[in-house]
């Protein structure tokens, strides 16, 4: 009854689609192998290959990447799915794509260590609040937990990290030892600034008299703007607008004018480096994209949409 079913021999896969049998035998973990023709008659050995069956063993050892230790043959198996690390690079936008990983994961550490740099009077004063001093500073000391330093040195800390990320700190992709100089000392200059101001007009206050004109640190020659917040009106100097879905670390009405100022500088500066990292990342992105469409087109056309989609 071999003729009712076919011939029972032939190859059975010869039948399916060039793309599906080519998915199937990436697949498989032993490459298919057809079926002979059995018309046609099978070759004859020639006299030169068994001659020389040492040669014919040696071909037919399993190769291996120059990457393993073992050229002979040993975990072929292993190395089947090994990609070179020079095609991985080549691969478009991957590099892109590390760079933002790393930069993303220096980026904070890079500007607390500088913020800590810029702080390091206030971070001796606090280490030291025990031993420094007369008796009575040491006792009260004691009896504060060194409260007075402690908040000193944590307004310091946050309040530099700020000014870093408003200016632009280690954002760049390419380092540059000289500019990121500039930027730690202008942002410690900025933050003594601040504080400068904060004290005129604490003295100005117990003195009884005006205290001096509000002036941005940023932009000192643009007039300050006046902003209602939860109906009250409150002065951010140089201009600045409070952008759309800002939220600030305190409400704007418990920070001073230059702090007001710096959060939306802050605020901005991230807004700029995520599209930075965005657009570097782009390629790769879209590159994983394109690769899911065409698994997903292919998927379809095997299985159907409700399949294919799923599988893909």
């Amino acid at each position: 009854m071999g003729w009712f079913w076919g011939d029972n021999k032939s190859d059975p896969v010869k039948k399916l689609d060039p793309g599906l049998r080519e998915f199937l035998e990436q697949e498989t973990p032993d490459q298919y192998v057809p079926a002979p023709d059995l018309k046609q008659p099978a070759p004859t050995p020639s006299p030169a290959h068994s001659s020389e069956p040492q040669e014919a063993g040696e071909s037919s050892k399993p190769k291996v990447p120059a990457a393993s230790l073992y050229q002979d043959g040993r975990y072929a198996d292993l190395w089947k799915t090994y990609n070179p690390p020079s095609n991985v690079d080549s691969t478009p936008g991957v590099r892109g794509a590390e760079r933002v990983i790393e930069q993303y994961k220096e980026h904070g550490d890079t500007v607390q260590r500088a913020a800590m740099e810029n702080c390091a009077l206030e971070n001796e004063a606090l280490a030291f609040c025990f031993q420094t001093g007369n008796w009575k500073k040491q006792i009260e000391s004691r009896l504060t937990m060194c409260s007075a330093e402690n908040a000193t040195f944590s307004r310091c800390f946050q309040t530099q990290t700020k000014f870093l990320q408003a200016l632009g700190y280690a954002a760049a992709f390419d380092y540059d030892p000289e500019r990121e100089e500039r930027i730690q000392m202008h942002a410690d200059t900025l933050y003594h600034q601040m504080l400068d101001y904060e004290k005129k007009v604490a003295e100005a206050k117990a003195a009884g008299i005006e205290p001096p004109p509000l002036t941005s640190l940023f932009n000192p020659d643009k007039p300050p703007r006046v902003e209602g917040v939860a109906g009250t009106k409150v002065e951010i100097p140089g201009g600045e607008a409070v952008p759309a879905g800002f939220k600030p670390s305190k409400p704007l009405i418990k920070l001073t004018p230059h702090e007001r100022e710096l959060e939306i500088r802050t605020h901005n500066a991230q807004l700029e480096q995520q599209k930075m990292y965005v657009e570097e990342a782009t390629p790769f992105i879209k590159s994983q994209a394109d690769a899911r469409t065409k698994r997903q087109e292919k998927a379809v056309s095997w299985f159907g949409e409700t399949l294919g989609k799923w599988l893909s």
